[in-house]
C-alpha cells in the first residue's frame, strides 16, 4: 500500500511533451512567497522504490522531501513523484525538460550527465573510493560543491544534493571471476563515456541502454549483463533475469536532484532556502539507511542470482584492468581538478588508518 507520497501513474509511452501539455509549466506558475504550488519530480525508479516511506535510500529521501515541503509550509507548498520514466527518461529528456521548464526537479545519475558535462567525472573513477566514508567526504566537501557549480554552469540546471545509491554490482549470465570471463559479454551501462571505456578495457561489449529500459533489454537478449547498485537491482527486478551477481565494486554511485532554471528563478529566497535545505536533509536521510538496506536487498537477489563474492586478487585482476581509464577521466575532468581529487582521498584515507 502506497502512502505519504503522491504517484501519478502514466503510460509508459509518455513523453515530456505530452506529460506537460496537461500540467503548467513552470513559466506559467505564479511562485511568489504566499501562493500555492506544486512541485514535479521526474525520476526514471520503479514505483517500488516510493512505496510506503520508500523502499530504497532514494525513495526514503524523496519521499521526506514531499512530506516535510508540505509541512513545513502549511500546505502551501506540494511536490509530485512521477517515477519508472513517465514524464522523462533518456538524459535528453532530463536535462531538456528542465531546461524548457516542463517539470521541476529531475533527478538523474551522475553517470547519465556526461553527454552534457564532465562535472560528475569524478564520481566515476573505478575503484577510487574503498567505502562509504571516501565517497562522503568528497560530496561534502568543496570538491563536492565544485561538480554542481560546473553542472549548472554548463547546463543552467541547478544541482540540490546528491541522493546515494550507493557500490555497483555486475549481473550477469555466466560466472565472473576474472576481466577473461567478460570477454564478448554485451554488458548495459550509463551513456557515460568513462563507465564505457571502463568495461570496455574489462573485456565486455558495451551497449547503452536507458534505465527505464534495461528489464526489456535483458528479456529480449540485446544484453546479457548489466551493472547497478543493490538497490537498484532489487527494485527493478532484473535479478530475475541473471544468474550471478558479483560483487565488483567497481563504482560508488549518487543521482543528483536537480532544479529547472526556469522553476528556480521564479522561486522567492525563502522558498530556495526552504527547497535547498530540505533536499540536504533527504540526502542525508538516505546516507543513514544505504549501508543497512543493502543486505535485505542482498536476500531479495539471492532468490534469483548466485552471489559471488570476489577474492582479494581476484578484485585486483579487475582494479589493474580498470585503471587504464583514469588518464582519461584526468582528460575530461583537467588536471588541476582531477589531482585536487586524487590527492583528497589518498589524504583521507591515510588519516583513516
Amino acid at each position: 500500500m502506497m502512502k505519504n507520497v503522491k504517484l501519478f501513474l502514466a503510460l509508459a509511452a509518455m513523453t515530456v511533451t505530452v506529460a506537460a501539455a496537461g500540467t503548467a509549466l513552470a513559466s506559467d506558475v505564479d511562485y511568489t512567497q504566499g501562493n500555492s504550488y506544486t512541485i514535479r519530480i521526474a525520476s526514471s525508479s520503479p514505483t517500488t522504490e516510493f512505496e510506503g516511506e520508500g523502499t530504497t535510500s532514494l525513495g526514503m529521501g524523496v519521499n521526506y522531501f514531499i512530506r516535510e515541503i508540505e509541512a513545513r509550509t502549511g500546505g502551501r507548498v506540494t511536490a509530485q513523484v512521477f517515477p519508472d520514466g513517465q514524464i522523462a527518461s533518456s538524459t535528453q529528456e532530463y536535462i531538456g525538460g528542465l531546461q524548457n521548464g516542463a517539470f521541476d526537479i529531475g533527478i538523474l545519475n551522475c553517470g547519465s550527465w556526461a553527454d552534457y558535462t564532465p562535472a560528475f567525472a569524478g564520481l566515476n573513477v573505478p575503484y577510487l573510493y574503498f567505502d562509504y566514508d571516501d565517497a562522503y567526504a568528497v560530496l561534502d566537501s568543496e570538491i563536492g560543491q565544485d561538480w554542481k557549480d560546473r553542472a549548472q554552469q554548463d547546463t543552467q540546471t541547478i544541482p540540490l544534493a546528491y541522493f546515494d545509491i550507493g557500490f555497483r554490482q555486475l549481473t550477469c549470465q555466466n560466472e565472473v571471476h576474472s576481466p577473461d570471463d567478460l570477454k564478448g559479454v554485451k554488458i548495459r551501462t550509463m551513456p557515460d563515456p568513462i563507465q564505457i571505456a571502463c568495461w570496455e578495457a574489462l573485456g565486455a561489449a558495451v551497449t547503452p541502454v536507458a534505465y527505464s529500459e534495461l528489464y526489456t533489454a535483458l528479456q529480449q537478449k540485446m544484453v546479457d549483463a548489466q551493472e547497478n547498485p543493490p538497490s537498484n537491482i532489487a527494485s527493478s527486478k532484473v535479478y530475475e533475469l541473471q544468474n550471478y551477481m558479483v560483487m565488483t565494486n567497481h563504482n560508488f554511485t549518487v543521482t543528483v536532484p536537480a532544479a529547472s532554471p526556469i522553476f528556480w528563478n521564479n522561486l522567492s529566497d525563502t522558498d530556495k532556502e526552504l527547497i535547498q535545505t530540505l533536499m540536504i536533509e533527504a540526502q542525508n536521510l538516505g546516507r543513514e539507511n544505504t549501508e543497512k538496506l543493502v543486505d535485505g536487498f542482498l536476500e531479495i537477489i539471492k532468490t534469483h542470482c548466485e552471489i559471488i563474492e570476489l577474492s582479494t586478487e581476484e578484485l585486483m585482476a579487475f582494479q589493474d584492468k580498470a585503471k587504464s581509464v583514469w588518464p582519461m577521466i584526468e582528460e575530461q575532468m583537467g588536471s588541476d581538478a582531477y589531482n585536487k581529487l586524487i590527492d583528497f582521498v589518498a589524504d583521507y584515507q591515510a588519516n583513516k588508518s
